[in-house]
Formats: structure tokens, sequence, C-alpha cells
């Protein structure tokens, strides 16, 4: 209750604005035109629970598309690059792989350079003041839950290029959960050479994936407002042989994915939460075990676990 009383009184405390007449959705649109347009590079730092990763990120456009490269500077290999919707992840000991994605997962959330619109009816929307991040002059805006069963964002935009120069991720007491803080930035009017290298590399094809638009044999008896079914298809999961049913499900922001399979004879955790945000639930019905994994409160991957059930059992 406590949560829920402190997202009531975040939410009374911003300025309400009719949609279509929202100067925070107008950033946020000015942001995802700039994430898609716009030459740049960063040196930024992922902040989550103890962890503190520093990253450089490029950005640009090499013959009509979007070229993207995303490097760890600390510890084992682990590069990203993305060239039009294909994304190749390069770690140290991994033979490389290819996948279809219009974004970088787990970085920027690919929604705030493809589809703004599609998750703004979830969430309370603000603009903030004023702040420096970076050397920069930025615009805040914020993204509230507008209930306990997902997590608010707050966004440090600038106000030349509208970048964003720092994502804070927020639990319903406002506790920071993850950021991305950008401590350089550079705009360029033309890309970065080494964009255009990348270009010319072979990659290793993109991984073929069964058929997302088939229909799920399973239905939800619970969801948050707004999470709809994005994707069915087949996966492996935490090292078991056969294949598990995956679901994935967003409501146009955030994401979860559940897995779906035979019971095995390794007990999994009925719930695990990290201080990230990321959390697990799995329940057993029957013969059957469900897992849940996303960046959601804990309570909300549960209800999901605990409310699955057969298409065809009509209930």
């Amino acid at each position: 209750m406590r949560k829920f009383l402190f997202v009531v009184a975040w939410l009374l405390a911003l300025p309400a604005h009719a949609a279509g007449d929202d100067p925070a959705i107008d950033w946020l649109q000015k942001m995802q035109h700039a994430l898609s347009n716009t030459q740049f590079r960063y040196s930024l730092i992922h902040l989550q629970s103890d962890h503190i990763r520093p990253l450089r990120y490029l950005h640009g456009t090499v013959d009509g598309k979007e070229v993207a490269y995303l490097e760890h500077l600390n510890g084992p290999q682990k590069n990203v690059v993305r060239i039009g919707d294909q994304v190749t992840y390069l770690e140290h000991d991994v033979k490389p792989y290819s996948v279809r994605s219009a974004r970088i997962s787990g970085f920027i959330p690919p929604a705030f350079g493809t589809g703004v619109e599609a998750f703004t009816p979830y969430y309370q929307l603000a603009v903030g003041g004023r702040d420096r991040v970076a050397g920069r002059t930025s615009q805040v805006v914020r993204i509230v839950s507008t209930d306990k069963f997902r997590y608010s964002y707050s966004l440090w935009l600038d106000m030349e290029t509208a970048l964003p120069l720092r994502i804070d991720t927020l639990n319903a007491d406002g506790q920071l959960l993850e950021q991305y803080l950008v401590i350089e930035m550079a705009a360029f009017d033309v890309t970065p050479p080494v964009l255009g290298k990348l270009t010319e590399e072979n990659w290793p094809p993109v991984l073929v994936r069964a058929n997302s638009d088939q229909q799920s044999p399973w239905r939800f008896g619970w969801l948050p407002q707004g999470f709809k079914l994005t994707h069915v298809d087949q996966h492996r999961l935490f090292g078991v042989n056969d294949p598990v049913q995956y679901l994935a499900l967003s409501d146009g922001l955030t994401e979860m994915s559940v897995y779906i399979g035979l019971a095995g004879q390794v007990v999994m955790p009925e719930s695990l939460s990290t201080g990230s945000g990321l959390s697990l639930a799995s329940a057993r019905h029957g013969d059957v075990e469900v897992v849940v994994v996303g960046r959601l409160p804990l309570e909300s991957l549960t209800n999901v676990a605990n409310s699955i059930y057969p298409a065809e059992s009509g209930q």
C-alpha cells in the first residue's frame, strides 16, 4: 500500500496534459527521431546494483542503413554490431551470432527509438525541469507507471539534439534500480569511419526463428494492463535439452519472456529478484513448468506464472 500511495502522490504532483497536446510526448518523439537519424558517439557508464560497466556507443547511417556499435570497455570482450535490422553479438569464447532486431537489446529501451506512441497510454508523462549532464543542458522527462505492476523511468534529453544523456529506472518507492549515464557525447555531420568499416565485414547470417505469427496454445488469466503477445517461438532454457515454448509479451516499453515446458528434475526457484529490477518467477501446473523473466516487479511475474493455462481448456 505504501508503494501505491507513493506513485499516486507523485502522479498528483505532475502536470496533466491531454493526449495529442503533451510536451512530454513531443520530447519523446524528438528523442525517437534523434536515436534513428543522428550520427553520434557516447561514452557512458551503466550502473546496475553493485556493478558499474563503462561502455562506448556509436551510431550513424551508411548507404541508407542505420549502423550502431556497442562496446563493453572492461572485462572479457562483449561487443554488439547492428546494421539495419541485423544485430550481431561478439563475445569472448562464444561463436558470433546474429539475430533480427530493430535495436540492440539491453541498452537503451528499444521503444525509445522505434515507437514511443505504443507505450504512452500506460504511463503518466510529464516534463520536469532542466539539468546538466555530460556538460550539456538537458530536459527532464518522466515516464511514470500508473500502477504497481511495472517500473517508472526518468530521462534527461539533450536540449540541442534530444538524445538521451541519462536514463534512470525506478521502482514504486522511487529507488534507483538501473542507470545509463553519458559522460561524453559528440554529434557528427558525417558518419564515423569505423561504422563504415563494420558494414564491410562478413557477419554471420541471422539465426532462423520460428514463425512469430503462429497462434499460442496458451492463454493468460492475468496480465498487467497493456501487455500483449508479440512473439511465439521455441527456445532452450537453462541448459535443458528439450525445447520449450517461448512467449514474448510487451506493453510497448517493457518486455517479459515466458518459457513453458515439461517440469524437469532440477527444481526451479519460485522467485528470484535482483537489485537492478530483473526478476524471475516460476510455477508448476501439473507436469508443466512455467518460468517468467523480465525487468518488472516480482509480483507481476508471479501473477503471470500462476495464471497461464492451455488455450483449449476454455477457462
